[in-house]
């Protein structure tokens, strides 16, 4: 319908020259309760999202109360037919008020008012809350900061919907913040949303679109069903499900495996952060919790492993859990782990603070019973025990296990790996390995005798002077472990742990034809009722009950390391990563060289408790005669990472996130508040290109221009009445407007020919776009606050059309 004719929402015009709004732009408060009633439900709908990745509901009170104070700021504004612009501002100061009230009011004046000790407890509960994040899986267990950020969201994008609907009526737009609300979850935990998830935030984005047009909230009146309702609909349908299933497929690192990250209760890590860096995290880690209790028949800590990785490819490294066998009493001996005969350990393990699917146990396992139900299956390929959910806290099993002796002399005598399908999959490399990797094994040790030759030489290299041991550099300089990529970056800055050194001798393993994986698990440090790892001095996690042969492995104990598979010994550990204590002792002297003597200057690593920034010293090989088994090969002691330093006050992204924060929420009301007058700048120029393309049809040049006479007048409180004729309605304006008298007048003959007259009759308008910029002016011109208003916060952009 033209907008010359269309039909005003509400009473006639008030008398010319009123400084009030007409009030047809006023909502009756019936249609604003409703508005609001529309933002609290798709609020309260999309926050359903967040319970996959936030355990209990505790958190759900503090969200709520925050989205009803910003709804409640918002519409008592409106009720009151306050000026647009304090809408947003008022519900922004009702959201910093309820976290203040509900979160930091202790340091607050009076409970209310906050101080900038309040912000100090704000970001301290930031700084928390990413610490959280950042060490524990997901789901995140209830926590006070967790809490005041998921109140802080729900806040926020309250106030997003709530004046994108109903101020500036954009209902489709306004979905936006019920996708932001599903990118936290889709992204933290892959399938975390679940069904109940998606439902509720597509009847969210439904609920936004229904609203808008029941209570009024969009661009044109309706008098029938909204012309492309449905295809819109199913276009913010289609985006939630976009958000849902497909983000965590398209950003890097996610990936449907296991261990650490999955989706459902299996309670695995952050997603995207595989086993590899997932040591990194256990070794930065500030919070030292027992991850597990063990005894053991001997005094001497266990090498506990946890899963293998087979698969470099992608970007994360994450094992297979395809062809287990489900009858854990099966459990032993293996075509690919030929155990041996070595001597026999029992071992007794009780599950902490465990929240993976997968059981840690000594190598080489043979039996393990009493893990309770948790539909328990075990690996063929590497021996491990895989549930289909993470066993409940106090969980425990006894495992028998084998140690293995392999021998130096053995393993050098080993003939080459069969090419048999069985070890195909561990001699694979991916297209994108590295150049450099594959150089570097060739130059550091392809001239090697021995298969067992070559890898002495590639863990040589790693642990000598030429690397470097660190935790924290390489996330500091974002090449943490994972994939190829992250190897080739270390390469080329030498410096990393476990989770750089462990896959980088596979990799070169696998270019010198050795088949090789990667084991991930615990190496815990000696000392009985000690805990494994601790500084001296540091609280036994066993108490006055810690025993000869008791043990706890803390998250420090985490740890990654190469295995590298042997005709008649199986797999075989190295030690590649520096200052990882003393070596097993078949792998502890140097390789030898062509003629089968062992390389100058090259010999077993003494123990240094703890990595260190220094190159590992080297001691006297073992002598080449002594081909005895190893003493203990499998229990030595761990690379502890140091002591997690206390964050500076203004150092790290901790500090300056919650300013980051004010900054982009300052931005972005900014950004709201110059919205209308970009909005209603924009649909002036098209107006006026239209008006002034001599090319147009007449009836469309005279609307476009008589549809700017009518936004004017309405920007300024001259807005036309349900029964007045444009003539009657230019007669009006002109008497407000002297100096524009003339220009109406033209614009309103050409309404009246576009509306009235004969189709078959020629004509051209005889205004144009200077005379629509006349009317402007004069109306500019008045000054006052109406004008003031007319330029920042035009009542046209915010009225039915």
């Amino acid at each position: 319908m033209s907008a010359a004719v269309r039909a005003p929402a509400a009473a006639p015009q008030e008398a010319a020259g009123s400084p009030e709004p007409p009030a047809r732009n006023r909502r009756p408060v019936g249609t604003v309760l409703g508005l609001a009633g529309t933002v609290l439900v798709a609020v309260g709908l999309s926050l359903v999202a967040l319970t996959g990745v936030l355990d209990g509901a505790g958190w759900v009170p503090g969200a709520l109360l925050a989205a009803l104070a910003v709804v409640a700021a918002t519409t008592t504004s409106r009720v009151l037919r306050l000026p647009g612009l304090l809408a947003p501002l008022f519900g922004a100061g009702a959201l910093v008020l309820a976290l203040t009230v509900l979160f930091l009011r202790g340091p607050a004046l009076l409970g209310l008012v906050p101080t900038p000790g309040s912000l100090a407890l704000g970001a301290e509960l930031w700084r928390e809350a990413a610490g959280i994040a950042a060490e524990r899986p997901a789901p995140y267990p209830e926590s006070v900061a967790l809490a005041f950020v998921a109140a802080l969201a729900a806040g926020l994008v309250t106030l997003f919907v709530d004046t994108v609907l109903v101020a500036l009526r954009l209902p489709g737009v306004s979905g936006l913040g019920v996708l932001a609300l599903l990118v936290v979850p889709a992204l933290v935990l892959p399938g975390s949303v679940g069904a109940a998830g998606t439902a509720a935030a597509v009847l969210a984005a439904l609920v936004l679109l229904g609203g808008g047009r029941r209570f009024g909230a969009v661009r044109e009146p309706r008098t029938a069903a909204a012309p492309g309702s449905w295809p819109r609909a199913l276009v913010v349908g289609a985006g939630v499900l976009a958000v849902t299933l497909l983000v965590p497929g398209l950003v890097p690192g996610f990936v449907n495996g296991a261990f650490p990250q999955g989706s459902g209760s299996a309670g695995e890590r952050a997603s995207g952060v595989g086993p590899l860096r997932a040591v990194g995290q256990d070794l930065r880690s500030a919070e030292q919790l027992p991850r597990l209790e063990y005894t053991t028949s001997t005094d001497e800590p266990e090498l506990l492993r946890v899963l293998t990785l087979a698969d470099f490819s992608g970007a994360e490294w994450f094992p297979d859990t395809t062809g287990l066998d489900p009858e854990l009493d099966d459990l032993g001996p293996t075509p690919l782990h030929p155990v041996g005969d070595g001597p026999e350990r029992r071992t007794a393990v009780e599950l902490r603070d465990w929240s993976e699917r997968w059981l840690p146990l000594p190598w080489a396992p043979v039996d393990v019973t009493g893990p309770g139900n948790g539909d328990w299956a075990w690996s063929p390929r590497d021996l491990t025990v895989h549930g289909e959910q993470v066993p409940a806290e106090g969980t425990a099993y006894e495992v028998r296990s084998i140690v293995p002796e392999p021998t130096s002399a053995r393993l050098r005598e080993a003939p080459a790996a069969p090419d048999s399908p069985e070890l195909a999959p561990f001699r694979e490399l991916p297209g994108e390995t590295p150049a450099a990797l594959r150089e570097a094994a060739r130059e550091r040790a392809g001239d090697a005798p021995t298969a067992f030759d070559q890898a002495l030489a590639l863990q040589e290299w790693l642990r000598s002077d030429e690397f470097r041991y660190d935790v924290d550099a390489p996330l500091e300089q974002g090449y943490d472990a994972g994939g190829m990529a992250s190897l080739e970056e270390f390469l080329a800055v030498r410096t990393g742990y476990a989770g750089h050194f462990a896959p980088a001798m596979a990799v070169m393993a696998r270019e010198l034809g050795i088949p090789a994986r990667v084991a991930v698990g615990y190496l815990p440090a000696a000392g009985p009722g000690t805990g494994p790892g601790a500084a001296p001095g540091a609280d036994d996690p066993f108490g006055d009950a810690a025993g000869p042969g008791a043990f706890a492995v803390l998250p420090r104990d985490a740890h990654a390391w190469p295995e590298l598979w042997f005709e008649g010994s199986g797999w075989v550990r190295f030690e590649p990563t520096p200052g990882t204590g003393a070596l097993p002792g078949y792998a502890a002297e140097g390789p030898q060289d062509g003629d089968g003597q062992s390389q100058e200057g090259e010999g077993t690593a003494e123990p240094t408790g703890e990595p260190t920034d220094e190159p590992t010293p080297a001691s006297t090989a073992d002598s080449p005669d002594e081909d005895a088994p190893s003493a203990e090969p499998t229990a030595v002691p761990t690379p502890e990472a140091p002591a997690a330093p206390e964050p500076e006050e203004d150092a790290g992204p901790a500090a300056w996130l919650p300013w980051a924060a004010g900054v982009l929420a300052a931005a972005l009301l900014a950004l709201l508040a110059a919205l209308p007058r970009l909005l209603r700048s924009r649909r002036r120029r098209r107006r006026m290109r239209v008006l002034g393309d001599a090319q147009a049809p007449a009836a469309e040049r005279a609307l476009a221009g008589w549809a700017e006479v009518e936004d004017l007048g309405v920007d300024h409180g001259l807005g036309r009445a349900a029964a007045e004729t444009p003539r009657a309605y230019v007669d009006r304006l002109g008497t407000v407007v002297p100096a524009a008298a003339a220009p109406l007048e033209r614009l309103g003959r050409d309404v009246e020919r576009a509306l009235y007259a004969p189709g078959s009759t020629a004509w051209s308008p005889e205004a144009g776009p200077e005379d629509v910029a006349a009317l402007r002016t004069g109306l500019a011109g008045r000054g006052g606050p109406g004008a003031r208003r007319a330029r920042w916060l035009p009542r046209s952009v915010t009225t039915r059309h």
